[in-house]
């Protein structure tokens, strides 16, 4: 398991302890709501996007309550239970570095959706399906659950599941012991071809050639096995459901490698000789166009490289191409560039996840099938990223921020811990320098101390509000004139601009932090 970063570990303990307040007093949703949102908010700028929903269906249900739409009755306690058990089970996933898309959440919010509309609903279904959670001893559980027309959740009957599973379990163990024999037989020509060297010439062409054939005997019949196994799926709605897998077949060193297109932001060509050096790190200039599409206001963001290779000791270094092909890969607020030899083509395929003797190989997280039937490893990216970070013999963000002629200081006023670590990182990793305060009071203490360039703060807050923070701000003559970017919510009236949490983009919130700044 890769070790969390900080961010995330606070972001487990705000999470469990909302959780652990909502079970001992589910009917206190007054006292409940706004950390509730908050966590919501946080769970959505991370990219948990399946707790992001479940907080976002109890958050309906609280307002709907605080508005007196919904009655507090024993199946709204049951069912804010039930998505509190659902949204745990996915943070253990966080914890565990498992993905946490793959459960499907989507009864939760349904039934959630049908308690705020006031229609009738009956939690026993959900009641099941948490049960069977419990009893896969911290493995993904797949969910057996379709909506029929009446909206109620049923479910599968397993024997249809259960025949085409066992159809499929005997083609694709088929699969793999051809796999391993195909590898066999090649590495045996390739161990014949090196004892050519002998004077036995007619012995080893005939030889070679039975070897050959052999070859392309158990390559026709793991092609026909390979398309037995696509029709079963293809039978079957269900499994062929789970065919959503996708991403970039990927060459380094003349090996072959996929990576997910969900961390992959973007695929560009840079010519090596317009790489820049900065502490001995390579870094490249990515232009981040505007949405108007005009290029003036186009900005350009550093950032540091890569080579896929240098991760393969022993290899023999490449000759330059004259121009590289970079992948630009994102994952939690952070943002790296890697070189690849080539990028194949763009595919949706059936991932296998690794055998249990390889658990401890955290840089692969399975394996597919590419166009030839071999079997190619899925790169685990975070993994990848911590790697390639820990070759730096420098910090490059810091090293930028104390080189520059001027370090805009940032205030972040907010009272979640997560939200501030969420915050700082894309601040820091943007050669801004950070202080930050929990509250409007401890930010009227920080702001007394020091001149901040520009003050980033939450509306609900405890002890002060947005709203009163700012009224003290702006009478104080030294910072009248200093720019307030409200990111919560709502707007507030006397802030300089808004950055709206429930559709967070970093892009956007650095975008409205330099125009504040005038540092375009």
């Amino acid at each position: 398991m890769s070790e969390l970063s900080n961010t995330v570990k606070y972001y487990l303990e705000e999470t469990r302890s909302l959780i652990s307040d909502i079970r001992k007093a589910p009917e206190e949703y007054r006292k409940h709501l706004r950390i509730l949102s908050m966590t919501k908010d946080n769970s959505h700028l991370l990219g948990y996007e399946n707790i992001y929903r479940l907080y976002k269906a109890l958050e309906d249900i609280y307002k709907a309550l605080l508005d007196d739409k919904l009655l507090f009755s024993k199946n709204v306690k049951t069912l804010i239970i039930l998505v509190l058990d659902e949204i745990t089970l996915l943070c253990n996933m966080v914890e565990a570095s498992e993905d946490i898309e793959t459960l499907d959440v989507r009864p939760y919010v349904l039934y959630c959706d049908k308690a705020v509309a006031g229609e009738i609903f009956e939690p026993k279904h959900l009641l099941k399906l948490a049960k069977t959670n419990s009893k896969s001893s911290g493995k993904t559980t797949t969910r057996k659950k379709r909506i029929s027309a009446k909206g109620e959740a049923e479910e599968q009957k397993d024997e249809f599941l259960t025949i085409n599973s066992k159809a499929i379990a005997s083609e694709v163990t088929l699969h793999e012991e051809m796999i391993a024999r195909s590898y066999i037989i090649n590495n045996q020509v390739s161990m014949l071809k090196a004892a050519i060297s002998d004077n036995d010439m007619r012995g080893i062409k005939e030889a070679y050639k039975l070897l050959a054939n052999d070859t392309q005997n158990l390559q026709n019949t793991l092609r026909n096995s390979h398309e037995n196994l696509v029709s079963l799926i293809q039978d079957d709605a269900y499994l062929k459901s789970h065919q959503t897998f996708t991403g970039f077949f990927v060459t380094a060193n003349d090996k072959k490698f996929m990576i997910s297109s969900q961390y992959i932001h973007d695929v560009i060509c840079e010519s090596p000789l317009n790489y820049e050096v900065v502490q001995n790190q390579k870094v490249t200039n990515y232009v981040i166009e505007s949405e108007t599409g005009n290029k003036d206001d186009a900005e350009i963001e550093q950032i540091p490289v890569y080579s896929l290779s240098s991760l393969f000791p022993g290899q023999k270094a490449k000759s330059l191409n004259a121009m590289d092909t970079i992948l630009i890969v994102d994952y939690q607020t952070q943002r790296i560039g890697i070189i690849v030899d080539a990028v194949q083509k763009f595919v949706s395929v059936i991932k296998q996840d690794m055998p249990p003797g390889f658990h401890n190989f955290t840089a692969v997280t399975g394996v597919v099938f590419d166009e030839k039937y071999d079997m190619i490893p899925v790169l685990n990216m975070p993994e990848i990223m911590k790697r390639f970070r820990s070759l730096r013999g420098y910090d490059v963000k810091k090293f930028e921020a104390n080189t520059k002629k001027h370090i805009n200081k940032i205030l972040i006023v907010d009272d979640s811990e997560t939200t501030r670590q969420i915050e700082r990182t894309i601040l820091i990793a943007n050669n801004f320098t950070v202080d930050e305060a929990v509250d409007g009071i401890d930010a009227i203490e920080k702001i007394k101390q020091k001149q901040f360039d520009l003050i980033l703060c939450d509306d609900y807050m405890p002890r002060m509000n947005g709203n009163l923070f700012l009224d003290n701000v702006r009478r104080m003559e030294n910072y009248k004139n200093v720019p307030v970017v409200v990111m919560a919510d709502t707007p507030l009236e006397k802030a300089d601009a808004f950055v709206n949490k429930a559709d967070f983009s970093r892009e956007f919130l650095i975008s409205t932090l330099k125009r504040m700044l005038k540092d375009e």
